[in-house]
């Protein structure tokens, strides 16, 4: 009875301690993207030629292409060709072209207010701080918690 109890004492700490280095992993992981944003914020704001725009939920867009049709609204359904990575390279989506609804429940909020600001056939480059991007809570087990997305949008159609 006591080496069952003592087992399952150790057990107990064991996760606890994995957990713990687990939180520490991404914790290094917020630290490292979010200091990269703010090297993006700084070597923009030094940039006098304004190449990229912020909006006021902190996401940054750079145009590559305009568009001249119409601009997509939330809910509207887009076609578009999508690369994302993250700040170290990886890329963890890469998809030739997609069709998907522009709601925050199949892309990021920040990627639904990016793609609003663009017109069909533009291309845009956004990056997305963790806040309006997957913070904490991500469906894809290649995104780490607290990442700042890169994402190269063009967007073929929306109706």
């Amino acid at each position: 009875m006591k080496r069952a109890g003592l087992f399952t004492i150790i057990l107990f700490l064991t996760a606890i301690i994995y957990s713990s280095c687990k939180e520490d992993i991404y914790m290094d992981w917020k630290l490292r993207n979010d200091r990269w944003y703010t090297t993006l914020e700084d070597s923009i704001t030094k940039d006098t030629l304004h190449i990229f725009h912020k909006t006021s939920s902190g996401l940054y867009y750079k145009v590559l292409g305009q568009g001249n049709e119409r601009y997509p609204n939330g809910g509207d359904w887009v076609i578009m060709r999508r690369t994302g990575t993250l700040i170290d390279g990886s890329a963890f989506d890469a998809l030739d072209t997609i069709g998907t609804y522009l709601t925050t429940s199949y892309v990021p909020q920040g990627l639904v207010e990016g793609i609003s600001l663009m017109q069909n056939g533009g291309h845009y480059i956004f990056y997305l701080p963790s806040s309006i991007g997957y913070d904490t809570i991500t469906t894809n087990s290649s995104i780490p918690p607290y990442s700042v997305l890169k994402y190269d949008i063009r967007l073929l159609k929306s109706y």
